[in-house]
């Protein structure tokens, strides 16, 4: 038996392009942390693999002045550490880490009891964020993390340029970066919907990079990466 060692890996994308579905061929036992309700009827196309989803219902929030994101930071803090020290998952999913790193800025600003935080003020979030990476390397476990896409804007003009919507260190803090997006063939009863994955950077093989794989999986993207 050939021990392939744990991966960390970025997917972002544009909803409904094929992210969570990626991440769940990835090896089980896998635990998400799902905070957009999608990845339970994605659960369906996996049924023999063993995989367990923890969903996190967001408050309605009428006021910007709730306190509402302390108590659900706390609570995924300790169940991510816990899950990872355990030893039971080979894989962990943070879906979205979008609203992942909302939260997390959110929590913070709320500890400091204020409507932002300062720009010095960063180190906090970002020791956060970056302990969800360093926690699953040093655990032995893969971590997927799967953001959308938002316009990237310089000086105030929309560049045509998409990139991470959600802490901006993600891509740096992984081994494999992936992007990802639908594609409809066919016509009438005929069409199927593809999953287009690009490999926007990795670790191992720079040959790889910008280049774009059909309905790939883990699986394929390890042999193809030569892990």
């Amino acid at each position: 038996m050939v021990l392939v060692p744990n991966i960390l890996v970025s997917i972002s994308g544009k909803p409904k392009a094929g992210k969570t579905y990626l991440s769940m061929s990835f090896p089980a036992p896998i635990k998400i942390y799902s905070f957009d309700l999608g990845a339970t009827y994605v659960r369906t196309k996996f049924p023999n693999k063993e995989i367990d989803i923890k969903e996190f219902s967001l408050p309605v929030i009428e006021s910007e002045d709730a306190q509402w994101a302390e108590p659900i930071w706390g609570e995924l803090m300790k169940e991510y550490k816990t899950d990872i020290e355990s030893g039971k998952y080979q894989t962990v999913v943070l879906d979205t880490a979008t609203v992942v790193w909302q939260i997390c800025h959110q929590a913070v600003t709320e500890e400091k009891n204020r409507k932002k935080i300062l720009e010095i003020e960063y180190f906090k979030p970002n020791l956060l964020m970056s302990s969800f990476f360093t926690r699953a390397r040093l655990g032995g476990v893969n971590l997927v993390t799967i953001q959308y896409l938002a316009p990237i804007y310089v000086k105030s003009e929309n560049t045509g340029q998409f990139g991470v919507d959600g802490w901006k260190r993600t891509e740096g803090n992984v081994d494999l970066v992936l992007e990802m997006e639908s594609k409809t063939i066919g016509e009438g009863r005929a069409a199927r919907t593809q999953m287009i994955t690009l490999v926007k950077d990795n670790r191992f093989d720079r040959d790889l990079n910008g280049q774009i794989f059909v309905d790939t999986t883990y699986d394929e993207l390890i042999a193809l990466l030569g892990v």
